[in-house]
């Protein structure tokens, strides 16, 4: 049985996660991505940021933080499930792989602060990110079900839809981060660009975005006629968190890409992988917990 407080446990990571994608990007567009000149050491003499360094340092540090507590709160809940890890392996393994990410992006971390925040380094260090927070959105739905996949799923061909989506937004990602390593917010002002037009890159970019909104429609209309509720929850949330994400998007690169609006973006980033991945999952229903309330199954 998973208990209320797994389920808190895994909201906090997935909050926890989108969370290191915020303050990452509050670290590049306050340009203090060498707030710390060094790693593992903040600086060369010291472990922490000094009075000295000024709100470069604290904002830059202020992220390592983050990663710290996150490492910690993913070795809080191996606990909570070490009892569990035979009847519920999917949880464990699920849990011990966004702890494994946590060291992979420490180290992707510091060779960015080695490079002087080479771009394309910056651009590796970001996916890590997005991937951990399609598996903590992954994590949290199994928390409200038994990890019994039932017999039945969506019918066709809504779970080839859901893949596309995930595809479609993965793709997305990755040209929103070319699309960053190629805008004018660098995080420092020694680091250097990706080289790419910005303008031909955004439109690029853009492109997938259509097609994963186009895609999302479609497969609205297919699940509503079809009587699938959970999936017209997930993609509803996810049609909502894409047309936002437009508007953002728009509105920011038509204004100079502000800063405001930059961030607002990098939390509809996360939002969007989160809702991709529920939208997939909803194709393929688990029994659920008696206690379990289904009217939350939705990762938003």
């Amino acid at each position: 049985m998973v208990t209320t407080r797994i389920r808190i446990a895994a909201w906090a990571m997935l909050i926890a996660q989108g969370g290191i994608i915020f303050t990452g990007g509050i670290v590049r567009l306050t340009g203090s991505g060498l707030g710390c000149s060094d790693w593992p050491k903040c600086t060369p003499d010291s472990l922490v940021a000094t009075r000295e360094m000024g709100i470069h340092g604290a904002i830059e540090f202020g992220n390592r933080l983050l990663a710290v507590a996150l490492a910690m709160l993913g070795v809080l809940i191996l606990i909570m499930l070490w009892r569990a890890r035979k009847r519920r392996p999917d949880l464990f393994w699920l849990n011990l792989g966004l702890l494994a990410i946590v060291p992979v992006q420490a180290v992707v971390g510091g060779i960015t602060v080695w490079t002087k925040l080479n771009p394309w380094v910056v651009a590796g260090h970001f996916v890590p990110s997005a991937i951990a927070v399609g598996v903590a959105a992954y994590f949290v739905r199994r928390t409200y079900d038994t990890g019994v996949r039932l017999k039945t799923k969506a019918p066709a061909p809504l779970p080839v839809l859901g893949w596309i989506i995930l595809a479609l937004t993965a793709v997305i990602v990755l040209f929103g981060v070319l699309t960053t390593g190629a805008g004018p917010h660098s995080g420092s002002t020694i680091s250097t660009r990706n080289g790419l037009d910005n303008v031909w890159i955004t439109r690029t970019h853009a492109f997938p975005v259509w097609l994963l909104v186009i895609v999302t429609v479609i497969g609205l209309v297919l699940a509503f006629r079809r009587g699938q509720t959970t999936m017209v929850r997930t993609l509803t949330v996810l049609l909502i968190v894409e047309l936002a994400q437009g508007l953002i998007g728009y509105v920011q690169y038509f204004n100079g890409v502000p800063v405001p609006l930059v961030a607002l973006h990098m939390i509809g980033l996360s939002a969007t992988i989160a809702a991709s991945v529920a939208v997939l999952d909803s194709a393929y229903p688990r029994s659920t917990h008696p206690d379990a309330d289904s009217s939350v199954p939705v990762v938003s």
